[in-house]
């Protein structure tokens, strides 16, 4: 798909979680988990508690993270077959010596284990804003298809980003939860403006990127 779902429908399900999460906001809740760089600097807290933005149809109040030079989900969900592409230290090895090699064998193992256990992680979202939780291969697995394109989308900005394929942002787990909370919020008080028409594989930053990440023990 080259972007998300463009008719986005709430559910009752849903419309019960918000009215829950306005109650809580109205009693004071207090804002938890978020990353250092917080993500409501990025949108407006207002729109993400109200969830109207028949007010915000130029949706100034609130911006995507610049990415660039990422992976698509499809590429992570197939990553053992171009790792040496992504990841320039492997595809040195490869060069020097060889595909067959032991030495590039090691290597391509190395990287393999890494991402598995990458795998494994939550994608953590801001905890006042009604998400599901998932790891990272479970959002994959959902193929992108209804509800899910928003969690298919999002485990490949958290290994881009965990990666080091986004320029913008530092590698590691903080910086790929960090990432993924702007894009979902953005997402999140945007879905419900008629102008608003999902976001776009460009703005996704999947354009066959590499990165000089390597394991810390190979």
């Amino acid at each position: 798909m080259n972007e998300f779902d463009k008719s986005y429908k709430k559910d009752v399900s849903a419309v019960n979680k918000r009215r829950n999460f306005l109650k809580k906001s109205a009693t004071g809740a207090v804002i938890v988990s978020l990353p250092a760089k917080s993500v409501w600097g990025a949108c407006s807290v207002s729109g993400a508690l109200s969830g109207n933005l028949s007010t915000n149809t130029d949706r100034h109040t609130c911006t995507m993270p610049y990415l660039n030079g990422g992976r698509s989900p499809g590429n992570w969900k197939k990553y053992s077959n171009n790792m040496h592409s992504t990841f320039t230290k492997l595809k040195s090895c490869k060069n020097n010596y060889g595909k067959n090699s032991s030495e590039y064998k090691t290597m391509e193992s190395c990287y393999a284990e890494s991402i598995e256990e990458v795998y494994q992680h939550t994608l953590t979202l801001p905890s006042d804003l009604p998400s599901r939780t998932m790891t990272v291969s479970e959002a994959l697995a959902s193929q992108g298809t209804g509800d899910n394109n928003i969690y298919y989308h999002l485990a490949a900005v958290y290994l881009n980003t965990y990666f080091g394929f986004y320029s913008t942002f530092t590698e590691g787990t903080a910086a790929a939860q960090q990432a993924i909370s702007e894009v979902f919020l953005y997402w999140y008080i945007s879905k419900d403006n008629p102008s608003f028409s999902g976001i776009s594989v460009s703005e996704l930053g999947y354009d066959e990127g590499s990165t000089d990440w390597s394991p810390v023990v190979c």
